[in-house]
C-alpha cells in the first residue's frame, strides 16, 4: 500500500488497484486513462468508479507496480473537471434535461395543433431545430466516433443522419419525437447502470459499519469496520449481522445463511463452525475469529465477481444494430450513386430522404416501449429493449432453487400421528404450542399452520430453548418435547421401528423431521421443507415447448434437497452445493458451449450470475436488493409464469420488429425505385417516409394488448403449499 493506492492483485500481465480517490469522486475516473497513457507495455484498462476498483492490462515484461502506483498516488484537487470514459456514462442530469426540454417541446407542438393554431413560424422552426439539435447530442457524438473510424457506423449514424436531412427539410416534429424516444431508452440504461452501482456499494458495508472486537482479556470494544483485521476476533449478537469470514471461537447461535449459501434454514454455528460475512445472527451469540476481511471476504468477492460480470458480458446484438449496419452504408452509395449519374443534387437529397430511415429508426424503440408496458402492467419490469430482445433467444434457463422454484421458507408439509389417542390435528396443536413463543423459521412455520387451519393451540406454562435441537415446555403438569431426534434422545425417548420408517421417508422427500413426545411418548411427527412452488413444473413444460433446450437447476444447498426439487419438476440437470464463483462458472461453460443463458434468482449469492448471463431475472417480491438492481428483468410477485411469460412477449415482439422493418424497407424500395427515375419530388418523398413511419407506429401499438398464448396455472395453488395428513393406526 502506498499513498492510499492498494494492490489488490498481480498476474500475467494483470494488475488490480484500488484507488481512494476514484471511490471518493467517481466523475474524475477518467483522469486514470490520463496519467496511464504514457506508461510502456500499457495495453487495456478497465475502471470501476463506485468502488475505485481499477484493472490494468499490461505487457508482462513491462508490467511495472511501482509505476502505476506512482501514477495514481496522488489525489487529483478539487477543482479538476471530470474527464469522459467508457465506464462513466453520460451525466444523468443533461439525459434529464434533454428528456424533459424534449417532452415539454412536443407537447407545445401537440397542444398548438389541437387548438389548430396558426402554422409554425420562422422564428419557432429555428427554435425546435435547436431543441431537436440539443436533444440529439448523444447520436452526434457516436457518429462523429464513427466518422473518425473509432467504431463502426451503426444506430448512432443512422439517427444523426435522418436528423439532419430532417432538419434540412424542416421536418423538425419528426426528428425531435425520434430523437426523445430514444433518449428515453438511454436515460433508462444509465438510470439502471447507476442504481446496480449503488446496490453494490451499499452491499460492501455488510449493513455494519461498527463491530464489536474482543481483545485478549475477553474485554469487547466498538470499533470502525475497517479497523478489523484478519486473526482478529468479533463478537456478534442476535439480530446482528456477522461482519467477517471466519470460525466461531466460542458460544453458538442460528444463523441465516440464505444470502451467502442458498440454504432456506437458519444453520447452527458453534465452536468451530465457519461462518460468513454478510449472514445474520437469528438467535444466540458468538465470538468469531477473523479469517477474511473486507473485500476478501466472501460477500467482497461476489461484489467482485458482479463488477467484472458486467464488465466481461457480450452485448447481445440487436435486431436494430444488425439493421443499421447493413442499411446505412447502403442508403449513402444510392444517394451518392443518383447524383454521380445524375448531377442533380436535390435528386440525390430526394434519394437519401427516402432512404433516410425515420420508420426503421422508430421501428424497434415503438415495439420495445409497447412490449416493455405490457410486461410493466402484468408486474415484469424489463429495464432495456436489449434484454427484452435477449430474453427471446434464450436456449437455456438457470434456475435458483430457494426462494425461486421454492418458496424460500419452510412450511409444514407433512403431519404424522403415531398414537390412537392423538389425531393429526391434536399432534399440529400441541407441537405449536411448544414452539409457540420459538424464533426459529421451523417454529414459526409449525405456529403459521395451526393458524391457517385455525386450530385451537394450548398456552405452556413454561418453556425452554434448547439451541440447535428445539423446545421443552410444560403443559398443564405434562411435559412437551418439539424438536430433533436428538432432543428426544437426550431426555431418554427412543424412536420406534415405526417412528424410524417415517424419519427415513420424510427425510427421503427433502423434508426435516421434527419429533413431538408428551411426556415419555413419542405421539407424532411433522415434515417440514421449502415447498416447490405449485405450477413450477408447469412453467418448466411452457419453456421447453418455447424451445429451451438446457433447464438447469443451481443451488447452494445440499444435494438431496436439491434433486428432490429437481425429480418433482423433471429437471434432469443438477448442481448442489454451489457457491456463487461456482454458478458464476456454470453460465459461463453454458456460454462457451454457444447457449443463450437466463438466470433466474433472487439472492445476493446468486448476483454474479444474474450479471454475467445474457439475461438476468430476478424472481420474487423478497429478492435481495442487488439482485432486484444486477438483473435485467424484475418480476413483482412470486409468480413463475412471469418467466415464460416474458420470453413469449419477446419473441412475439422480435416478430412485430422484424413486420415494422419490412414495412419500412418494401416503402423504401418503392420509393427509390422513384426516386431514381425522378418521378417523386422531395415533398412526395416526405410524405411517403411519414406514412410509413405512421404504420409502423400502428403495427407497434398492437403489442400493448398482447396476451401471451400460454397455459393457465389456477392462481390459489401458487399460493400455498400442499399438507399431507398422516396417521399411523
Amino acid at each position: 500500500m502506498s499513498g492510499g493506492v492498494v494492490v489488490r492483485s498481480v498476474a500475467s500481465g494483470r494488475a488490480r488497484l484500488t484507488v481512494p480517490w476514484v471511490r471518493a469522486r467517481p466523475g474524475t475516473a477518467g483522469l486514470v486513462d490520463e496519467r496511464l497513457a504514457g506508461i510502456g507495455g500499457f495495453r487495456a484498462l478497465r475502471i470501476f468508479p463506485r468502488t475505485g476498483s481499477v484493472v490494468i492490462w499490461a505487457d508482462p515484461d513491462l508490467l511495472d507496480v511501482d509505476r502505476l502506483i506512482a501514477a495514481l498516488e496522488e489525489a487529483p484537487p478539487a477543482s479538476a473537471p471530470a474527464k469522459e470514459t467508457k465506464s462513466t456514462p453520460d451525466s444523468s442530469t443533461g439525459e434529464l434535461a434533454r428528456l424533459v426540454v424534449g417532452g415539454a417541446v412536443l407537447a407545445v407542438v401537440a397542444l398548438r395543433r389541437l387548438l389548430r393554431r396558426p402554422r409554425i413560424t420562422l422564428g419557432s422552426t429555428g427554435f425546435l431545430g435547436a431543441v431537436t439539435l440539443f436533444t440529439g447530442l448523444p447520436f452526434f457524438r457516436g457518429a462523429l466516433r464513427s466518422l473518425r473510424g473509432r467504431s463502426s457506423p451503426g444506430t448512432d449514424t443512422l439517427v444523426s443522419a435522418a436528423t439532419l436531412i430532417s432538419l434540412l427539410l424542416r421536418e423538425n416534429v419528426v426528428a425531435l419525437t425520434v430523437l426523445w424516444l430514444l433518449n428515453i431508452g438511454e436515460f433508462l440504461q444509465t438510470l439502471t447502470l447507476r442504481r446496480t452501482r449503488r446496490a453494490i456499494e451499499e452491499l460492501l458495508t455488510i449493513g455494519e459499519e461498527r463491530v464489536w472486537l474482543v481483545d485478549e482479556g475477553g474485554v469487547e470494544t466498538e470499533v470502525p469496520l475497517e479497523d478489523v483485521e484478519p486473526f482478529d476476533v468479533v463478537a456478534v449478537y442476535e439480530h446482528h449481522r456477522i461482519p467477517v469470514d471466519g470460525h466461531v471461537v466460542s458460544g453458538d447461535a442460528l444463523v441465516d445463511q440464505a444470502a451467502v449459501t442458498g440454504e432456506a434454514l437458519p444453520v447452527y454455528a458453534r465452536t468451530g463452525s465457519h461462518v460468513y460475512a454478510g449472514t445474520i445472527v437469528t438467535s444466540g451469540s458468538v465470538h468469531v475469529r477473523a479469517t477474511y476481511v473486507g473485500r476478501d471476504t466472501t460477500v467482497g468477492r461476489i461484489i467482485s465477481r458482479v463488477e467484472e460480470a458486467q464488465a466481461d458480458r457480450a452485448p447481445i446484438q440487436t435486431v436494430a444494430t444488425r439493421f443499421t449496419q447493413r442499411f446505412v452504408p447502403v442508403s449513402f452509395a444510392l444517394a451518392a450513386l443518383t447524383y454521380v449519374f445524375t448531377r442533380d443534387a436535390r435528386r440525390a437529397m430526394t434519394m437519401l430522404l427516402i432512404a433516410c430511415p425515420c420508420a426503421a429508426g422508430l421501428a424497434t424503440p415503438t415495439a420495445i416501449s409497447a412490449a416493455i408496458g405490457n410486461g410493466a402492467r402484468r408486474g415484469t419490469l424489463i429495464k432495456g429493449g436489449t434484454h427484452l430482445e435477449g430474453v427471446g433467444r434464450v436456449t437455456a434457463v438457470v434456475f435458483d432453487k430457494t426462494g425461486t422454484l421454492t418458496f424460500g421458507r419452510p412450511l409444514v408439509t407433512s403431519v404424522v400421528s403415531l398414537s390412537d389417542s392423538f389425531s393429526a390435528d391434536d399432534v399440529l396443536s400441541l407441537a405449536a404450542s411448544g414452539e409457540l413463543h420459538a424464533r426459529h423459521p421451523l417454529a414459526q412455520a409449525i405456529v403459521a399452520r395451526t393458524e391457517e387451519q385455525h386450530l385451537h393451540v394450548p398456552i405452556h406454562q413454561a418453556c425452554e430453548v434448547v439451541l440447535g435441537m428445539g423446545m421443552r415446555a410444560e403443559l398443564d403438569g405434562t411435559r412437551l418435547l418439539v424438536g430433533s431426534p436428538a432432543l428426544l434422545r437426550r431426555h431418554g425417548v427412543e424412536l420406534t421401528d415405526d417412528a424410524q420408517g417415517w424419519t427415513e421417508r420424510l427425510r427421503g422427500g427433502g423434508e426435516t423431521v421434527i419429533c413431538l413426545a408428551h411426556d415419555d411418548d413419542l405421539i407424532g411427527m411433522l415434515g417440514v421443507s421449502d415447498a416447490v412452488r405449485a405450477g413450477a413444473e408447469t412453467v418448466i413444460g411452457q419453456l421447453r415447448d418455447l424451445g429451451v433446450s438446457r433447464l438447469v437447476l443451481l443451488t447452494g444447498d445440499a444435494p438431496e434437497t436439491a434433486q428432490v426439487v429437481a425429480d418433482a419438476l423433471g429437471i434432469t440437470e443438477v448442481h448442489a452445493h454451489a457457491l456463487p464463483e461456482g454458478k458464476l462458472q456454470l453460465i459461463r461453460d453454458l456460454q462457451a458451449e454457444g447457449h443463450t443463458v437466463a438466470m433466474v434468482g433472487d439472492g445476493t449469492n446468486d448476483a454474479p450470475a444474474l450479471a454475467l448471463a445474457d439475461v438476468g431475472i430476478s424472481m420474487g417480491e423478497h429478492s435481495s436488493h442487488v439482485a432486484l438492481e444486477t438483473a435485467d428483468i424484475a418480476l413483482a410477485g412470486n409468480d413463475l409464469r412471469q418467466v415464460a411469460a416474458v420470453v413469449e412477449l419477446s419473441r412475439h415482439t422480435l416478430r412485430v420488429v422484424r413486420q415494422n422493418y419490412g414495412l419500412a424497407i418494401g416503402v423504401n424500395l418503392l420509393g427509390l425505385l422513384a426516386g431514381a427515375g425522378g418521378s417523386i419530388n422531395p415533398v412526395l418523398a416526405a410524405l411517403l417516409h411519414n406514412t410509413s413511419s405512421i404504420a409502423v407506429v400502428g403495427n407497434s401499438a398492437r403489442l400493448v394488448s398482447h396476451t401471451p398464448h400460454l397455459p393457465r396455472v389456477a392462481d390459489d395453488v401458487l399460493t400455498r403449499a400442499p399438507l399431507e395428513d398422516r396417521r399411523v393406526r
